[in-house]
């Protein structure tokens, strides 16, 4: 078994949602890792209740307004235990190896699916869960996220700065949920 443990940041009106119910899945082929629930986790950085809490106040900024959405933030802490035969880690060659045979195994596929994807590793990832190829239920890599002084000083990098997991099923692989921190955007 693998255990990571994750951060989820989001509104508090949302984390008690969240607890009474489940989570809600980021769909598409676009995501980032595919389908799934993410969450920060330990990688290229420890601290990742900040990166969630980040994470929640630049989601609460609303440009059009130029006010936030909302206010009060929560991180949800949760343990992430996956089958290692579920996991693919896109931060160690090996997961790396097994993202390119996709690209591989996939190509005439990619060639008659109507996307417009600046990138296609959550495509890819859908793909292999879709089509059985892979039993993937935590899909964990490494992204370069703007957070609120890249967004207002316009810094761009490709140098990633978090270490983030999809998590397909949530049901099956997260445990001991729980509001680890509140407070108010400002």
């Amino acid at each position: 078994m693998v255990l990571l443990i994750g951060h989820h940041g989001t509104n508090s009106s949302s984390a008690e949602l969240i607890l009474n119910s489940n989570f809600k899945l980021s769909l598409g082929d676009g995501e980032w890792l595919g389908d799934g629930v993410y969450f920060f986790v330990k990688g290229l950085n420890s601290d990742t209740k900040s990166l969630a809490f980040n994470w929640a106040k630049c989601h609460a900024w609303n440009n059009k307004s130029k006010t936030y959405d909302y206010e009060n933030y929560a991180i949800i802490q949760s343990e992430i235990r996956v089958k290692e035969e579920e996991f693919l880690d896109l931060t160690v060659e090996d997961g790396i190896e097994v993202l390119t045979y996709l690209a591989e195994k996939f190509i005439q596929k990619l060639k008659t699916i109507d996307k417009n994807l600046k990138f296609h590793d959550g495509l890819l990832l859908n793909l292999a869960r879709r089509e059985g190829v892979l039993p993937l239920e935590v899909v964990k890599g490494n992204f370069y996220i703007k957070f609120e002084k890249e967004r207002i000083h316009r810094i761009n990098l490709r140098t990633s700065n978090c270490t983030i997991c999809s998590v397909y099923n949530p049901n099956k692989v997260l445990t001991n949920k729980s509001i680890v921190k509140t407070g108010v955007i400002r």
